[in-house]
């Protein structure tokens, strides 16, 4: 019997690999890895976004912690993360979440009272996971570069409505610094000058948060 168990399971494996794209290119779907990644994690910094965090090459720690990086291009406030998350981190808890969201929600100029309602849920439910938050304020646009159909304006008003949000939901907030020109390769997602500030940035804030005398 056993044997029989043991040629089904190895046939199931072959009939997966067999499927499986094998480019160079292709690789597990980001859910699966960032499942991986908290398996063996204790106590994890886990850094929730949008490409603008899976771009960004976080420290391997921070407070003694391990930083886990789990954003999801494309990423929304309305995305379903905390459904995702919640599946890959089990009934483990996180020693914080961070947050970082806004920038695909300005390209379907969802409007600021959506943006805030759809951030206050997200954060209700990451509070099962975690007893601490934190938010990342939204990167600007570089002028005169394509942007697709953000605009500024909006940005603002979704960094205007951040403090209330992040105050509803016990959670701190970290500011972005003024960036520099160049600071985007595309007027959007961050060139490599403009990723070194911006981890930098919440880094601290982390710092601040989980460790504040060191």
């Amino acid at each position: 019997m056993n044997g029989v168990r043991i040629g089904i399971i190895a046939s199931l494996l072959l009939c997966v690999w067999i499927v499986w794209p094998k480019s160079e290119k292709s690789a597990p779907p980001r859910p699966l890895l960032i499942k991986s990644a908290l398996k063996d994690a204790k106590d994890p910094v886990i850094v929730l976004g949008d490409s603008i965090v899976r771009q960004a090459q976080l420290p391997r720690s921070l407070c003694k912690r391990p930083v886990i990086n789990a954003g999801i291009d494309g990423s929304t406030t309305s995305s379903g993360l905390d459904g995702m998350l919640k599946k890959a981190i089990g009934d483990k808890k996180a020693a914080l979440i961070v947050v970082s969201l806004g920038i695909n929600d300005a390209e379907t100029m969802d409007s600021v009272e959506s943006y805030r309602k759809n951030y206050a849920a997200l954060l209700t439910a990451l509070k099962t996971m975690t007893s601490r938050l934190t938010i990342v304020a939204v990167t600007p646009l570089e002028t005169g570069k394509e942007v697709g159909h953000r605009t500024q304006p909006i940005i603002d008003g979704y960094n205007a409505a951040l403090p209330d949000i992040a105050r509803e939901a016990g959670a701190s907030l970290i500011a972005m610094p003024a960036m520099p020109t160049g600071f985007t390769s595309d007027g959007v997602h961050l060139s490599a000058s403009g990723a070194a500030i911006w981890t930098k940035a919440m880094s601290d804030g982390v710092t601040a948060t989980l460790c504040p005398n060191g």
